[in-house]
């Protein structure tokens, strides 16, 4: 039985998880399996996550929903479907911290350029756009990180910070109903879980809320900023670890 200031604390995780997430449209799983799992296993931690996901998703979706590039989450969603059995596979090569290791330095140096001003030119075609998501399933397959890449994908284009957001709030549906589904089926969802899904969704929400209200009156470009910062810092932390480990 979790004690009332364990399941406090990771209330206060919660909600700074999520207003990060109503904020940029992503972050929200990074914070929340390095802090939790602390307190709980991550066989607890993952699939009670999934189901937080999804219910901030929920709240968020109507509020992205006009501003999202629906043709380009499409090829996202078709590259990462084809692409995650081959990073599943690359597993079988390649020991998980390696992978882990090698991909966290390119994302850090993919979202310093990007933040030292580097970004496409244009908005990118259905081939490059297939590509982003075959790169989301393959890490997404590989190490459960589809996040960073479509980030990065969104961020770098010129179709703005709120079209991006947007893009990435109504990606992770889909992701994260996938990701229960899953660990549904895997028999990983029992009262205890249950229980703490419902005490952590009202900073879930009030979060994701926050955050989301935060946004609309934030300048674009310090959003942006915000979030490639994030993602650099985030990357780094998995390298120390796995220096550290």
């Amino acid at each position: 039985m979790d004690s009332p200031g364990l399941l406090a604390a990771a209330g206060v995780i919660a909600f700074c998880a999520f207003f990060i997430r109503g904020y940029t449209g992503f972050g929200a799983s990074m914070i929340m399996v390095a802090a939790l799992t602390f307190f709980w296993a991550p066989a607890e931690v993952v699939p009670l996550i999934f189901l937080l996901e999804v219910a901030a998703s929920l709240a968020l979706v109507p509020g992205a929903w006009r501003e999202a590039q629906w043709r380009s989450l499409w090829l996202l969603w078709l590259g990462m479907g084809v692409a995650t059995p081959i990073g599943i596979f690359l597993l079988t090569w390649f020991a998980p911290e390696t992978l882990t290791l090698v991909i966290a330095v390119l994302i850090a140096l993919a979202a310093a350029a990007m933040l030292a001003g580097a970004r496409n030119a244009g908005v990118p075609g259905r081939v490059a756009t297939l590509a982003a998501g075959g790169v989301a399933g393959a890490m997404n397959g590989a190490m459960a990180m589809a996040g960073p890449a479509v980030v990065l994908f969104y961020f770098s284009s010129p179709a703005g910070v709120a079209a991006g957001r947007a893009s990435l709030i109504v990606f992770f549906v889909l992701a994260d109903l996938l990701g229960a589904g899953f660990a549904a089926g895997e028999g990983l969802y029992d009262r205890q879980t249950l229980l703490r899904t419902a005490i952590l969704a009202l900073p879930v929400l009030a979060g994701a809320y926050a955050g989301s209200h935060a946004f609309r009156f934030a300048e674009p470009e310090t959003v942006r900023r915000f979030a490639l910062i994030f993602l650099i810092a985030m990357a780094l932390a998995r390298v120390l670890s796995i220096a550290a480990s």
